[in-house]
């Protein structure tokens, strides 16, 4: 009987450790706070948020496809989604704006004005020559049917 006891002991042990690493992939949304299962890459957001972040993108996406130039501002008003979530997504460059130099985007390296993203295409070059990943680097170069909309800007940064 005691060997029996010793048995289950090592079992629930062996058990308890698979559960233990099951757990540590668990992370917390960086969003609304929920418990879920991390997959091991991307950023800390639940797939619900993900998904009605994909949702709110799509609805700019509509808006931006019968409003060319409407400014971030107005978009934001229009369409609900907060101003700080479309830059964030200008930074992603899921968005960009017009190619006519008044975005108020600088490179945060050199100061060079840009239209999206967060460095100019010199400084991601010799980023990329010093082996530096850019997490807003597209995996492929899009063409302007592909890219987003643009957004203009309704005043002129000097």
């Amino acid at each position: 009987m005691a060997g029996n006891s010793l048995t289950d002991y090592d079992s629930d042990r062996r058990r308890l450790y698979r559960e233990s690493m099951e757990i540590r992939d668990l992370h917390y949304c960086k969003v609304c706070g929920r418990v879920f299962s991390y997959p091991g890459f991307g950023p800390d957001v639940c797939p619900q948020c993900r998904q009605r972040d994909q949702e709110e993108f799509d609805k700019v996406r509509e808006y931006l496809s019968t409003h060319e130039h409407s400014s971030v501002q107005q978009t934001s008003l229009d369409t609900g989604i907060p101003v700080r979530k479309l830059y964030r997504w200008i930074h992603e460059e899921r968005l960009y704006f017009k190619n006519d130099g008044t975005s108020g985007l600088f490179c945060e390296i050199c100061g060079e004005p840009i239209n999206t993203g967060r460095y100019c295409s010199r400084c991601k070059a010799k980023l990329k020559l010093k082996g530096v990943k850019i997490d807003t680097e597209p995996d492929k170069e899009l063409t302007a049917e592909e890219k987003m909309r643009f957004i203009k800007m309704p005043y002129k940064r000097y």
